[in-house]
């Protein structure tokens, strides 16, 4: 599916971070790898250099063919020009980082709007990373591609990491109705993720599945991440998340930075 893959870095340890998922993904998928910085003047370059040169590096010891390029520019639109003349499949960009909003505004928000081929925004936990487990939160099981199941295997094989696939039944004032009805609600909610868990586990991924009931899934995705303790969560975003500009009012925002794991964001090709 992912024929290859562009890794945006900036030269920072928060991006190659980040770009150890870009090669998690490739490994697991035998894709190509372009590790790519752009030199807007805001970075040495020389510090550009080495950490693209560790990031192939490190590829090559999980027998991924990756290739180095450095280009001077304007971010946005030389990440762009690149993942047109590579045709890739699938761009990999770390978010900022914590002291700053973490999407809205950011770069990444900009390319999530304009790349045409799947991108995924990474938010590194760091040292808060733990856990042998991912957290993948599902609103629809219509909304589960076969992209997404791809990207779900490839992680899940490369970090031998058991899914928790998560549903969260939205409802407010779910706790005036009584216990049996939320039982039942809950039972119908797991029951429906279940085709996607047989999917995986076809593939031989180790499955769990949980549904909940919450009035909002921006405050139950986050909770069961620290609950689960799980070492990354995987979501599709929407158009919409993306599109917000007002921090608060931004799910993906509110997502990167309420959750201790790592976040993947991924937003199919256009």
């Amino acid at each position: 599916m992912y024929r290859k893959i562009v890794s945006a870095v900036d030269g920072s340890f928060h991006s190659e971070l980040a770009a150890h998922h870009a090669i998690a993904i490739a490994s697991s998928c035998d894709s190509e790898l372009v590790v790519l910085a752009v030199d807007t003047g805001d970075v040495e370059r020389e510090k550009l250099s080495y950490s693209v040169e560790r990031i192939c590096q490190h590829s090559k010891d999980y027998g991924v063919q990756a290739e180095g390029i450095i280009r001077r520019g304007d971010a946005v639109k030389t990440i762009l020009k690149v993942v047109n003349s590579e045709r890739a499949d699938l761009l990999v960009s770390a978010t900022r980082r914590s002291e700053y909003r973490l999407f809205v505004r950011s770069i990444t928000q900009k390319i999530m709007l304009k790349a045409p081929c799947s991108v995924m925004a990474v938010k590194p936990a760091g040292i808060a990373r733990r856990g042998k487990s991912m957290l993948l939160p599902v609103a629809s099981r219509e909304l589960v591609t076969d992209e997404l199941i791809t990207l779900t295997s490839c992680l899940a094989k490369f970090y031998e990491h058991r899914v928790e696939i998560f549903h969260v039944v939205e409802l407010q004032r779910w706790y005036t109705l009584p216990w049996k009805e939320l039982y039942t609600m809950r039972h119908h909610g797991e029951e429906e993720m279940m085709p996607v868990a047989k999917v995986l586990r076809e593939q031989g991924i180790d499955v769990d599945v949980r549904a909940v009931i919450s009035e909002s899934s921006i405050n139950a995705i986050p909770k069961e991440a620290a609950i689960g303790r799980h070492s990354l969560a995987l979501m599709r975003a929407s158009r919409r998340g993306i599109l917000k500009q007002v921090v608060y009012g931004n799910p993906i925002e509110r997502m990167l930075s309420s959750i201790l794991c790592d976040v993947l964001i991924w937003r199919p090709k256009l």
